[in-house]
């Protein structure tokens, strides 16, 4: 009798698998997995996930963490946007403590679906929620500096970052080298002099070292074709060389590099030139 009962059991189960396997294959020869489609979602509030996840908020977390990223890897789906700051916003509600979402969730929305002020309201999310923390101000330096061209944003926020008592050394240089570009050069001469003389040899004080000499280089240009232009004001040409600015009391002394080279200068258009430019400003 048991045989019996345990062979129907069987025959059942085997049955009802074979009915879903029939029924997955109709429906997977019908539908179309690769094709343009829309979706809903919905989502209810963070806060009403984490009542309802019964003490297991940070699990609830994880798997629509989880499931997020799999959700904005269709491509597919041609609305899944929509959704992109209401799916984020829930997680870090269910865990506000939860670094990662803040950081994946920028990505996607300030690469994948182009909108940075989307990434940067998140990330100012998550630096309320852990404020020692200095990778989302830094986060939102780099988007605000290689996305929107704001450097004084962009240093607002590094100079935050930099603040943070984790924060690595290059932060310090990211702050530094916005004040540059935004054509502070005394500020950020001193910003640089300053990790120039407290790094030790390597990266830091290389970069450091290149910034200091384009820096100066600039303010000397300045200085240097200013009184070139007022010796052509004068004399009706430009001076030979630079020495004659000098002869003509227009400067005390020639400048040099941050190297001790001299700089080279052009007796027929009157431009000054050195050694190495840089170009930051060019290229960004």
């Amino acid at each position: 009798m048991k045989r019996k009962s345990r062979l129907l059991m069987v025959i059942v189960f085997v049955l009802l698998m074979a009915a879903v396997g029939y029924l997955q294959y109709n429906y997977d020869c019908s539908y179309d997995y690769f094709g343009k489609r829309r979706t809903f979602v919905t989502l209810p509030p963070g806060k009403t996930i984490k009542i309802l996840s019964f003490g297991y908020h940070n699990l609830a977390a994880d798997l629509l963490f989880i499931w997020s990223i799999q959700f904005f890897s269709d491509y597919h789906v041609t609305n899944m946007y929509d959704y992109l700051e209401h799916i984020y916003n829930v997680i870090t509600d269910i865990n506000p403590q939860y670094m990662e979402p803040y950081i994946v969730g920028s990505w996607i929305m300030a690469l994948e679906a182009g909108d940075v002020n989307m990434a940067m309201r998140l990330l100012q999310k998550g630096a309320k929620q852990m404020p020692d923390e200095w990778i989302f101000d830094y986060e939102c330096g780099f988007y605000a500096s290689k996305n929107l061209k704001d450097y004084k944003l962009a240093e607002r926020f590094f100079k935050k970052a930099a603040a943070k008592p984790t924060a690595p050394p290059h932060v310090k240089r990211q702050r530094a080298h916005m004040v540059y570009m935004l054509d502070n050069l005394e500020y950020a001469y001193n910003l640089w002099l300053e990790i120039y003389t407290y790094s030790k040899p390597g990266l830091e004080r290389d970069s450091a070292e290149n910034h200091l000499f384009q820096i100066k280089y600039e303010r000397d240009k300045l200085w240097l074709e200013k009184r070139i232009n007022l010796f052509k004001q004068l004399y009706k040409r430009y001076p030979r060389d630079l020495n004659q600015l000098i002869q003509a009391r227009l400067a005390g002394g020639i400048p040099r590099d941050f190297f001790g080279h001299k700089y080279v200068y052009n007796p027929e258009t009157g431009k000054i030139s050195a050694q190495k430019d840089f170009r930051w400003k060019k290229r960004f």
